[in-house]
């Protein structure tokens, strides 16, 4: 975070939560919330509340919320540096810098930010009114791109020759040393000038959600090699963070639900002129984990429409299991053979394309059908290794009802017992199906974990009541027990959100504006009672394993004493499950511990 709590409170504090969200939607009280339709989720019901007292949002319909930074992010699509200077401009707010290198940086980063504008806006006049342009219009309208969706996207032409942007920019005062940082100007060998590194290709800037511009990609008129020329890697554009198009498709993309998403420039360009406007490119030939939390941020519904070739078919399977794994309903919509989105539409027109996408197939019986291809003998053994290749798909899986309607298609079509395919996944190690960079899941959360935060959320007052019972360490979900020791601590509300994953924000701003059950205080007895007992257990175990010692080792004396304390213990565990002490919590199964040590 670049910026200390005591900042980030100040931009909340300067942002009322009811105000801005007031700016985007048609708030009603309900009570002491606001309410409206949700804008991350399409529902005709309103279930997304606002909470001013609480300075908080969430969607019952979605599970979406949080503060009003959060909804920031989601609502514009930014990230969280981006949200909070947003909010701060917005109230006047000067931001420091964490240090003095830190401005440094972004003061660099701003000069190819500004580079990158400016060679993108010579080459957009070069296209549209030098004569030099001439060849790359008539080859953008030979693929049928319109003039104005080319000012849409900022297309421009990098005409022939090796100086023609350098001296542009260093009219702009924009170093040289920035613009052969920023990918636009090569380095000249053996002593010779630097020179541009885009010549003789249509060029299409990479932007972000803001609209800055990141980096370009160029394209040859012709079918020479290579194809294609992006910027490199920079400060400023990373290939497998980036997604073309996202910045004039972010509202469609929120309206209609959903995201298609394509391989190249042309392709993208071409379904919006066509009206097909809620669709963003990769950049390449598959999707990376960090695309797709971006995309996420938008929507967590996806169509993937990639070229009919098998690199297109493999990049499909490779990038709908990056999308499972991060929570998605992935579809894709085939094409006919040796054809891509740009092709198929200038041939079958937007209505055949539209179908396509209306009927795409998910993710995980597309699997299964280029697997029947590849496996295609109407046998046992063609059968097994067709459920070999799907199951790391439905591993990822993480909606049980939506992964129940998959096991029953598979196993109908693979003429197998549903039983047998659950089995079949329960016994697959998913480790294996994660990029490297995954971590295994953490501990389960159990319900009363939940309930005694929800609890705790709800109604602060309970904090020091459960806090005499129940630590930190007692509660066995690692996400838990960092949420509890903050809350211990003192923070408030928002400052609990800052500090959490979104899964949890969501978690929590749910609790903070329902209550956990009916009969609170009964479950708080419960639960308390169940912890007093779970801790009492594990005194009672470590007790009978030092008591087995002592007999081992012939010890009376230690025997008797051990004895004793361990009935005193039982005695103590039978109070508390009878409510005769005070302490914590049983509303599910407890282990015994009753045997006897005569």
């Amino acid at each position: 975070m670049r910026w200390d709590d005591n900042t980030i409170q100040e931009v909340k504090e300067a942002n009322d939560v009811l105000e801005i969200i007031g700016q985007h939607l048609n708030l009603k009280r309900s009570g002491s919330n606001y309410k409206a339709l949700c804008p991350f989720h399409q529902e005709k019901t309103p279930s997304f509340m606002v909470n001013p007292g609480k300075q908080i949002f969430h969607c019952f319909g979605c599970d979406t919320g949080g503060d009003v930074i959060r909804f920031i992010m989601l609502h514009d699509g930014l990230p969280f540096v981006d949200a909070v200077m947003k909010l701060a401009g917005r109230a006047g707010i000067n931001l420091p810098e964490k240090s003095a290198e830190s401005g440094v940086r972004r003061d660099r980063k701003d000069v190819l930010y500004r580079a990158n504008r400016l060679a993108s806006e010579y080459y957009c006049d070069l296209l549209m009114k030098d004569p030099r342009g001439i060849e790359a219009r008539d080859y953008l309208g030979s693929r049928g791109i319109h003039s104005d969706v080319s000012k849409t996207f900022g297309i421009g032409f990098a005409p022939p020759g090796w100086r023609s942007l350098g001296p542009v920019l260093e009219n702009e005062q924009i170093p040289t040393d920035a613009a052969i940082e920023c990918g636009l100007i090569l380095k000249g060998e053996s002593g010779k000038e630097p020179y541009d590194r885009f010549r003789n290709r249509i060029v299409f800037p990479i932007r972000d959600l803001t609209g800055r511009i990141l980096g370009l990609g160029g394209r040859v008129l012709g079918d020479e090699l290579p194809k294609y020329v992006n910027t490199p890697e920079t400060p400023v554009y990373r290939k497998g963070d980036s997604l073309f198009g996202v910045d004039v498709a972010a509202a469609s993309i929120r309206e209609k639900g959903h995201v298609i998403l394509v391989e190249g420039y042309l392709d993208v360009i071409a379904l919006h002129q066509a009206g097909i406007t809620n669709v963003v490119g990769v950049l390449g030939t598959a999707l990376t984990q960090e695309q797709a939390r971006r995309i996420k941020r938008l929507t967590t519904r996806c169509v993937l429409i990639f070229d009919s070739d098998e690199a297109g078919k493999k990049a499909a399977l490779r990038s709908g299991m990056i999308l499972l794994e991060e929570g998605f309903t992935c579809l894709v919509a085939p094409l006919d053979t040796d054809e891509d989105p740009d092709s198929f539409l200038r041939k079958e027109g937007p209505e055949e394309l539209l179908g396509r996408i209306s009927d795409a197939l998910p993710i995980v019986m597309f699997a299964m059908e280029e697997a029947k291809k590849e496996h295609s003998g109407d046998n046992a053994g063609s059968r097994a290794q067709v459920l070999d290749a799907i199951t790391p798909y439905l591993a990822k899986i993480k909606d049980r009802a939506k992964l129940g309607v998959y096991l029953r298609e598979v196993a109908d079509e693979l003429r197998i017992e549903q039983h047998d395919l659950r089995a079949k996944l329960i016994s697959v190690d998913v480790r294996k199906t994660r990029p490297a960079s995954q971590t295994d899941p953490e501990t389960p959360v159990q319900r009363w974990e939940e309930l005694l935060v929800h609890i705790m959320i709800r109604d602060p007052s309970t904090i020091a009541r459960i806090r005499e019972v129940v630590g930190p360490g007692d509660f066995p979900s690692p996400a838990m027990s960092g949420v509890v020791e903050k809350i211990y601590s003192g923070v408030t509300l928002g400052t609990l959100m800052d500090t959490v994953e979104d899964s949890l924000k969501n978690l929590l701003s749910g609790w903070a504006l329902e209550d956990p059950v009916e009969g609170k205080e009964k479950a708080l007895e419960d639960c308390l009672r169940r912890v007093a007992i779970r801790k009492l257990d594990n005194v009672i175990q470590e007790t009978t394993k030092r008591l087995d010692n002592a007999v081992e080792r012939g010890d009376d004396q230690e025997h008797r004493e051990l004895t004793e304390e361990w009935k005193r213990l039982q005695d103590k565990r039978r109070m508390i499950k009878a409510g005769e002490e005070p302490g914590s919590n049983t509303t599910t199964e407890e282990s015994s511990g009753g045997e006897s040590r005569e």
